[in-house]
């Protein structure tokens, strides 16, 4: 199989150093877990006990559970609890299409940086799905991976059957929350410029 696959090489070419694929590693781990607890912390907010029957979260796709997130925060009334539930619905919009972007997308190495492209039209062909792309530049994953760390920390809080909702919402964390908006919002955003560095 080594002789044939030559993984070292493919990873070499395409940029994919050890401490990139760390990174990307971690990327691609905290969303599972994000979408694991996510699921739990909607059970919690919402009183459901998932006990012997299935679960109106079950096989929903993360844009359906961050839409029933976001519902529930809507039926808040104005304040910390709410905002914290609204950046981090918002934040996660971001982290996910950068995850999709990263899993579904194909790698490329224009110049010397690892990218990945979701959904390209190369060949003129029409697309149900729109167009994504990622540039793995240590920097920016280091960004991506500390904003995604904020969101799972929020959410696996929020699932915990001890933890009260206005209790998550401090002012660290919904500063915290704030600035993970912010990065991830840039980093999913296709009209982003690698060039220009703001954080």
């Amino acid at each position: 199989m080594t002789e044939f696959g030559k993984a070292d090489v493919l990873e070499a070419q395409l940029g994919l150093t050890p401490l990139v694929g760390q990174k990307i590693a971690a990327i691609i781990t905290f969303a599972g877990s994000i979408e694991y607890h996510l699921e739990r912390a909607l059970w919690k907010l919402r009183s459901v006990d998932p006990r012997g029957v299935k679960p109106d979260t079950d096989t929903k796709m993360i844009s359906d559970l961050i839409a029933m997130l976001e519902s529930f925060a809507a039926s808040l009334v104005i304040g910390d609890e709410r905002t914290l539930l609204e950046r981090w619905c918002t934040a996660a919009r971001s982290a996910f299409v950068i995850r999709h972007n990263i899993a579904h997308g194909v790698p490329i190495k224009p110049g010397k940086t690892l990218a990945y492209a979701r959904n390209p039209r190369w060949h003129g062909e029409v697309r149900k799905r729109e167009f994504g792309s990622f540039w793995a530049e240590e920097y920016t994953l280091d960004l991506v991976r500390e904003a995604m760390a904020v969101l799972l920390r929020v959410i696996v809080h929020l699932s915990l059957d001890d933890v009260l909702l206005k209790n998550v919402a401090s002012p660290l964390a919904l500063k915290a929350l704030q600035t993970a908006r912010s990065v991830l919002g840039e980093f999913a955003s296709e009209t982003y410029n690698p060039s220009y560095e703001k954080y």
